[in-house]
């Protein structure tokens, strides 16, 4: 039997942290917050002795993450940290694969919605974009 791949988890120091970016030109108007963006959450599994810590490395990765290049239209483009959406503790003892890593609280809600939530594999597997190897 294959022995399954596992990270410690036991002293709680592993979190999920959402990261805000946006992409758009470095030539814009910026008073103007109605802009369109193109905006991304990416979530980063962070390893911190506490929520704080976890925050502020959370906050250099997007920073770190800060760029600007020039788009196949020779516009100037940028990518710029927007901030972080969210920061949730893995609270399972070990990360492994089929382990659960993040939930959401959605309350108490309609059978009817709650059925709104499942997509069909379909839906969901026609939304994933692989890494190029």
């Amino acid at each position: 039997m294959k022995e399954i791949e596992k990270i410690s988890n036991e002293k709680g120091n592993w979190f999920i942290a959402e990261i805000i970016e946006k992409r758009e030109p470095v030539e814009r108007k910026k008073d103007n917050d109605l802009r369109r963006v193109v905006t991304w959450g990416n979530f980063h599994l962070i390893k911190a002795e506490n929520p704080k810590l976890a925050y502020e490395k959370a906050v250099k990765i997007g920073k770190d993450a800060e760029i600007k290049f020039t788009n196949s239209d020779n516009i100037e483009m940028e990518y710029t940290f927007v901030g972080i959406a969210d920061l949730i503790p893995i609270y399972d003892d070990n990360i492994e694969d089929g382990c659960e890593i993040m939930w959401t609280d959605y309350g108490s809600i309609s059978n009817q919605k709650a059925e709104k939530f499942a997509r069909t594999e379909k839906e969901i597997l026609a939304n994933i974009k692989l890494k190029n190897k």
